[in-house]
């Protein structure tokens, strides 16, 4: 019996995922401009975890600064990425009448919450939180550690058997599985919209 859904947020509930690979690529060619990587090296991965993988390949350069110029450029660049989406908002609130919601993310706590208030989806119309928890890399380890998910689940006084997590890359799919709750695969909003309204 599916009592908890645990959303991802980047590609899953908004189509966002360029611009943090953007915005981190903007950033490395300002420090760092002979660096050479994939988005397949990076993707799904926090900020920090990124700098860490650049650095294992050789390349040097200033964690602080690259994160500052990272984050300046995602937050002026946000509305460009992430929008309301009615349908979106439909299903999500279809769903808290019978599902405790939580959102468990590898992005900032700012990144994440202004997200929400742009897609109307902090608060219902009558002022009541849509999420129960909201999870960010801000607080908690960041994905491929599973304690994001675990810490919703506990949250809301389930188990795993119990819950279903939405997912979209590599790392936070593998994460998810790891924890033994049901995973639904998706590749961007109106993907995860589809699988929504199979619940």
């Amino acid at each position: 019996m599916i009592d908890t859904i645990i959303f991802d947020f980047d590609g899953t509930l908004a189509d966002c995922k360029e611009l943090h690979q953007t915005a981190f690529r903007n950033a490395v060619k300002q420090l760092c401009p002979e660096a050479v990587f994939s988005n397949e090296d990076i993707e799904g991965r926090p900020t920090r975890e990124k700098m860490r993988i650049l650095h294992t390949m050789g390349y040097e350069f200033n964690d602080d600064k690259l994160n500052e110029i990272k984050q300046a450029y995602t937050q002026e660049h946000l509305w460009q990425y992430v929008t309301h989406n009615a349908e979106l908002c439909n299903e999500m609130f279809r769903l808290q009448k019978k599902y405790k919601l939580c959102v468990a993310s590898n992005a900032t706590e700012l990144f994440v919450y202004r997200s929400l208030e742009i897609m109307q989806l902090h608060r219902r119309g009558d002022g009541n939180q849509v999420f129960t928890k909201i999870n960010t890399a801000t607080d908690f380890p960041a994905k491929p550690d599973h304690y994001t998910f675990f810490d919703c689940m506990r949250w809301t006084n389930t188990i795993p058997d119990n819950t279903v997590i939405f997912e979209d890359s590599i790392v936070g799919i593998q994460c998810a599985l790891s924890t033994g709750a049901e995973v639904i695969r998706v590749t961007n909003v109106e993907h995860t919209i589809q699988e929504m309204k199979k619940l």
